[in-house]
């Protein structure tokens, strides 16, 4: 059993100190009311009556209707009873108010010891209230690292991805730029392709009306040929035929003209060498002619 606090114990004994001072300085009419009231209290605890307070009013107004003559006998009756009873009264009431008080003091040490357990039992619930709440936040700053750890990789993810968002944009500006040039050079050659074209149609033009007049000359060249061959042969007899009379000339002038023959000979082998040459070119012209002609 739990000892009640010490300042309940010096309370109760105040209490008990101010009821005794209070009882040797009571006057003797208050005395008796209160000695009555002590046995009503006492029957009323021994279950032997019970004590009506209208009693003890009627008997306030009683006294209060009394000459002066039967208060002061009362007064000298109740002050010889009050110092024959004083002591043992003193005591008794002193017993029972340190009874009362002593019961009251249990009460509240027990009411206190109630109180305490209650307050131990609040305070062991709120310790594991509080270990439960150190627990839940030692599991949420666990977790907090874990967000914070996911946070920091969420944010080098987009950082990556912000990084390749703008090589990706580099790219993408650089593929068009290359877009815009290689259409500029498709372009380009588009034109190109289409004045080539220009240019090949008109060379195919010029070709085929070159071939035309190729074809237009050879024919020209052909006749042309043709009649120089004949123009040769015709010259070839032409000369021919003057060497021979030349000829038959000179012999019959040999005899007349000896001196002139003999000075004019060398001059006369010479003339006689290139007629001979021109003659063979003639022979070889109209050689070729007659050829040209039996091959068409």
């Amino acid at each position: 059993m739990h000892l009640a606090p010490p300042c309940i114990l010096v309370f109760v004994y105040v209490l008990l100190i101010s009821a005794a001072a209070i009882q040797s300085y009571q006057l003797p009419e208050r005395r008796q009311q209160w000695k009555q009231r002590q046995q009503c209290q006492q029957r009323r605890m021994n279950n032997m009556g019970q004590c009506d307070g209208n009693s003890l009013m009627g008997l306030g107004r009683k006294n209060s209707k009394k000459t002066s003559s039967n208060i002061a006998q009362e007064a000298a009756q109740e002050a010889k009873q009050a110092s024959d009873t004083q002591q043992s009264a003193a005591a008794e009431a002193a017993r029972q108010v340190k009874t009362q008080f002593a019961d009251r003091a249990i009460s509240a040490a027990r009411a206190a010891e109630a109180a305490l357990a209650g307050k131990q039992q609040i305070v062991e619930q709120l310790q594991q209230e509080v270990q439960e709440a150190e627990a839940v936040a030692q599991e949420e700053v666990a977790s907090l690292v874990g967000s914070e750890e996911n946070v920091k990789a969420a944010a080098s993810a987009v950082k990556q991805a912000q990084l390749l968002h703008q090589a990706l944009l580099a790219v993408v500006k650089i593929a068009k730029g290359n877009i815009g040039h290689a259409t500029a050079a498709a372009n380009g050659a588009q034109q190109e392709l289409a004045e080539r074209n220009q240019l090949v149609n008109a060379a195919r033009t010029r070709a085929e009306m070159l071939l035309k007049q190729l074809k237009s000359a050879q024919i020209d060249y052909e006749n042309t040929k043709k009649e120089a061959c004949k123009a040769a042969s015709a010259a070839a007899e032409a000369k021919e035929k003057a060497a021979r009379d030349q000829r038959s000339i000179r012999g019959g002038f040999r005899s007349q003209l000896p001196q002139t023959l003999g000075q004019n000979k060398h001059q006369q082998q010479r003339q006689q060498q290139q007629e001979e040459k021109e003659m063979e070119q003639l022979l070889q012209q109209f050689d070729e002619c007659y050829c040209g002609t039996e091959d068409v």
